[in-house]
This record gives C-alpha cells, structure tokens and sequence, in this order.
C-alpha cells in the first residue's frame, strides 16, 4: 500500500508547530506555521535541533545516485530525519563538521530508544548524549525542556500537553518520533550503556507518514466497483 518512504510531516518543539511540505526522499518542502512560509528564529533554532538530532541518532544515509537521483538506505525512519534535516539550508553540512560520534546504544523493540554519544566541536570538544525514540518513554528519561536556546525545568503540565500533541498525531495517522538531548561537560564519553539515557533535555516531537504508492487508489477503486470487500492489515 505505501512506498515505505517514511517523511516528516510536522514537528513540534516548544515555542510551537511546524509543517513540512514535501514527500519521498527527494528534500525539497518548506516550512509552514498555519500556512505561511516559517519566519521565527526562534521556532527555527529549535526544529534545526530537533532534526539535527534526529540524524545524529540513526545510521541511514541520503545521496544522488549516477542519474541525480536521490536515493537512501537504512532504516526509513532514520532516512526520513535526514530527508527533513537537507530541507533546512546548511544543517546537514554543520552536522557533519561539528560532530563525531563515539559510541552508540543501538535501538530495541524493548527499549523503544536509540543514543548515540557525540564529541561537539562547538563546545571545545565535550561530548553531548543525543536520543530519539518512542515520546512517552523519551519523557520519562527528561529532566528539562530545550526552550529558546536553554534547557527549563519540564513540568507535568508540560509532560501532559507533550503526550496530548502525541494523541492528536497519531489520530492524523501519523508516526510520533520524539528527540533528546544533554550536553555533558567530559571531553571523554561516560559509560556507554543506559544509564547515560536520564537526566535529558527534550527537544521536540515529529510526526512521520508513509505516503501510499500512487496506484493504490486506482487498485482500491477497481476493487469496490468490482464488488470486493477491501480489508487493510498493516504492521502498525
């Protein structure tokens, strides 16, 4: 039914909600606040660490094959961050010179997350923790919320109204993938293991929908007038 071409459709930070145009891997879309073209820095600074973030933690990757065409591999969800990241001027390009990952805790079906540890030429070469997985197990790691270029204490009012935008995306048929962070004052990475998985700022929330293959509404058409019961089983 689908192209299995996962995309980023919203994201949702805490100073507000951004849609993202655009379908595929082809990294072409823009960024709409209610419809119109996205001019807040600050929203802006905070969906560049959000997807910035998100591509950090994954091990996909996106490239032009001979034709020009753009192509990726790894898994969708990862490849869906970095497809939304190139739709943003200069950010996978800052991604790739400021940071060098140093160990990484791979995702499972049990924890429902994925870290990777990263050495941030920004900061002096300290490390920084960056995870994405599952919201409701995301939050239950989070200390603080990244907030207009600082980290806020994250409130149950907050963890509430977190989990409420989580609801409202899934009841648009989308997948819910949120982003951590905690900026560490080593220059060399802690344990590598769960425990560095607490204490984290949240960054944001995306929503992500795997678009239908383009003959899918002709198939189903046809179906119907031929008299066919259509009956949908998905993994989801």
């Amino acid at each position: 039914l689908t192209r299995n071409e996962m995309t980023i459709q919203k994201i949702i930070t805490a100073s507000g909600e951004v849609d993202v145009t655009g379908t595929g891997y082809t990294p072409e879309g823009e960024r709409l606040v209610d419809g119109q073209p996205l001019d807040d820095d600050t929203l802006l600074a905070e969906i560049r660490l959000a997807l910035g973030g998100g591509a950090l933690a994954g091990d996909a990757s996106l490239y032009r094959d001979e034709t020009g065409a753009w192509q990726a591999t790894g898994d969708p969800t990862d490849v869906a961050f970095l497809v939304a990241e190139r739709k943003l001027e200069g950010l996978a390009e800052e991604r790739g010179r400021r940071f060098r990952r140093l160990a990484e805790i791979p995702f499972s079906s049990e924890r429902k997350l994925v870290s990777t540890i990263e050495l941030d030429a920004d900061r002096d070469g300290r490390v920084d923790v960056i995870t994405k997985g599952a919201p409701d197990v995301l939050l239950a790691r989070c200390a603080t919320e990244w907030v207009a270029g600082e980290e806020r204490p994250l409130s149950d009012d907050r963890r509430r109204q977190i989990l409420r935008d989580v609801d409202r995306l899934a009841d648009l048929a989308l997948r819910t993938i949120a982003v951590a962070w905690r900026p560490l004052q080593e220059v060399e990475p802690p344990s590598v293991d769960e425990s560095i998985e607490r204490d984290l700022s949240f960054v944001g929330l995306v929503g992500i929908i795997d678009p239908p293959r383009d003959e899918v509404h002709d198939a189903i058409r046809d179906a119907t007038a031929a008299g066919i019961r259509t009956i949908m089983i998905t993994g989801d």
